[in-house]
């Protein structure tokens, strides 16, 4: 179990250092962008990946910190897209994930919050779809 998760983890660390570099290069891809303001969803991007970093290297205590960080991200205003009753339990479920890794980085089980954060990114790709789905449906 632990090579899997091990496995698993290394490999969500690839692909998310494979994206960073295209995210900051402009249109000719050889000058940097000026990087736009960073919104809620960025931050909660770049949140994930740090913690996905700090999970991969088991720094537990920095996992904490970065799994906390997405908890306080989640109730803030600028989260709430759409008032919809899946959307509200979708943030719930992501902010239960988020403490779970907290639990799991407390307890000192380096497993039990690799799952988490899987649990964090499978959310995030279900309530994604579902903002792309109410929002195609209202147009």
């Amino acid at each position: 179990m632990k090579k899997f998760v091990g496995g698993l983890v290394l490999s969500l660390i690839c692909l998310a250092q494979g994206g960073g570099e295209r995210a900051v290069r402009g249109a000719e891809g050889d000058k940097p962008a000026k990087p736009p303001e960073k919104g809620v969803m960025q931050q909660k991007l770049e949140s994930c990946q740090k913690l996905l970093e700090a999970l991969a290297v088991n720094d537990l205590p920095k996992a904490s910190d970065k799994a906390q960080d997405l908890i306080i991200l989640s109730q803030k205003a600028e989260w709430k897209v759409i008032p919809t009753p899946r959307y509200k339990e979708l943030s719930n479920e992501f902010r239960a994930a988020a403490e779970n890794v907290v639990e799991q980085a407390k307890n000192k089980n380096s497993d039990g919050a690799a799952l988490a954060y899987l649990d964090i990114s499978m959310l995030c790709f279900k309530c994604h779809k579902h903002v792309r789905e109410v929002r195609m449906t209202r147009k």
